[in-house]
């Protein structure tokens, strides 16, 4: 059973909103009921392990995606080896976790913190083994259910937990029981519908190739969470907890809205891997859509969110966290950049061009470092939003200009498609930004999501028949 590429992402971005809806209802709790401060240490803790990830899967999540797209007669040989080399790589990563952070001499709290995030760690880096299966065979239902699932199971851990007041360790515990849980189901249903036969078999010619064809991934991997986390590493050593708490609630709603790049780009990959191999033309094709839809989407977004900045964080999170606004709406411009980057990335990488992709998210994580090294003493947290814009910029156009060099692109069209979603997200955020003082600024978001809608059909952004033609991609019939 498989899916089209509208189909998989619809599920995937489906569940992802659900995902994110409930995950930002869960922050919101944590960050109103247990301070700015202990917010740091939580948001410190999770992502401290996250970097660790990397090591665990070593990038072989995306070489088994690809390598099974490819080869789908394979997979059973394939997953035996790469479950038992990530529960080796796993522990290696948990050993690492437990060393650095105590290396860098953290509180003892923080430490129990990050040592439960670890277990977090593994569970997850398990279960993404089956989950590359059913990506490489186009099918992200059954990962979108075990999403939603999680996330679920994390929300209600974790109000009770804040309610009947019990240590902030429980706010982890309420990650890693769903994760354990998540793992035992992608296993149960990958042998289920595809039949992998399990077992304690470990072919060493495969973890030899793997692992050769992993490693630009593993480097990227690396790179990419060092990019991704640096700023709040920096910011733990540099500044305070209030500081790294003012930061997390920002950095947290720009990371929610991450999931829509992330489901298209999970989406394309497989396919454009397959495109590489059959019909190079259609990958220019896709690449051309995929930044089309996200133009639709991102610049709305992202306009709204910077006329909406204050309101949002002062009344739907604490006045507490009033220095979080500046630094919210320069993340904001920098998730445009952000979202186009999960694109060029996806080509780069399903074009044997990791090299490159790691290439440029080394660069980006060098002048992000140094920025937020000159930044952050001056400005503080603003200082790691400006150092995020520059760096998430240099990361899309350095990998729009290499994948322009892999693939002919229509440079005309993609302007022409980045133009008409642009002008009237501008209006609109600037209507938006008007009536919030003059009406509840909650009563604005529809009535900016009318107007742009409009506006969006008279640009030519959007039309009816390009709804009609992704509404039968989705619903088409399986194949």
């Amino acid at each position: 059973m498989s899916y089209s590429v509208a189909q998989n992402t619809s599920f995937l971005t489906s569940a992802s909103i659900l995902q994110k809806i409930i995950s930002f209802a869960y922050f919101t709790l944590i960050a109103r009921l247990i301070g700015v401060g202990n917010t740091g240490q939580y948001f410190f803790a999770i992502t401290f392990t996250t970097i660790f990830t990397v090591v665990a899967d070593f990038g072989l999540g995306p070489v088994l995606t690809r390598e099974a797209a490819r080869y789908p007669e394979n997979s059973g040989k394939y997953i035996n080896t790469i479950f038992w080399t990530k529960i080796l790589f796993g522990l290696g990563a948990f050993f690492l976790v437990f060393f650095f952070i105590n290396l860098l001499n953290y509180p003892i709290e923080t430490k129990h913190l990050v040592y439960l995030s670890g277990v977090t760690m593994f569970f997850d880096n398990l279960h993404s083994a089956f989950y590359s299966i059913f990506r490489a065979r186009k099918n992200l239902i059954y990962e979108s259910i075990g999403i939603v699932g999680s996330q679920l199971a994390t929300l209600i851990i974790g109000t009770a937990a804040l309610f009947l007041h019990w240590p902030l360790i429980w706010l982890i515990a309420a990650y890693t029981i769903p994760s354990c849980l998540n793992f035992i189901y992608s296993a149960y249903f990958a042998r289920r519908v595809y039949a992998l036969p399990y077992g304690f078999s470990w072919d060493p010619v495969i973890f030899k190739t793997f692992i050769a064809l992993a490693l630009p991934f593993a480097v990227a991997g690396l790179v990419s969470r060092l990019y991704s986390y640096s700023d709040s590493l920096i910011m733990s050593k540099m500044l305070g907890r209030n500081e790294l708490g003012w930061w997390s609630v920002p950095y947290k709603i720009a990371f929610a809205f991450q999931f829509i790049p992330m489901a298209l780009s999970a989406s394309v990959y497989p396919v454009m891997s397959e495109f590489f191999l059959r019909d190079k033309t259609k990958i220019s094709e896709l690449f051309a859509k995929s930044w089309r839809y996200l133009f639709l989407i991102v610049f709305p977004l992202s306009f709204g969110l910077i006329a909406l900045a204050h309101p949002i964080i002062t009344k739907i999170y604490h006045p507490d966290y009033l220095p979080s606004v500046p630094v919210l709406k320069i993340l904001m411009v920098s998730l445009i950049f952000g979202y186009m980057g999960f694109i060029t990335g996806a080509l780069l990488n399903a074009t044997n061009n990791q090299k490159t992709q790691t290439g440029l998210l080394g660069s980006s994580l060098v002048i992000n470092v140094i920025l937020n090294l000159i930044l952050l003493p001056r400005l503080g947290i603003v200082g790691a939003a400006i150092s995020a814009l520059v760096s998430n910029t240099f990361l899309c156009l350095g990998g729009y200009f290499f994948s322009s060099r892999v693939v002919k692109i229509n440079h005309g069209l993609v302007l022409k498609h980045g133009f008409s979603a642009l002008w009237p997200a501008a209006i609109m955020g600037v209507a938006v930004y008007y009536l919030s003082f003059k009406i509840n600024f909650l009563l604005t978001i529809p009535l900016g999501m009318l107007l742009y809608g409009v506006l969006i059909f008279v640009s030519g952004g959007l039309s009816q028949e390009l709804i009609k033609k992704v509404m039968g991609k989705v619903f088409v019939k399986n194949v």
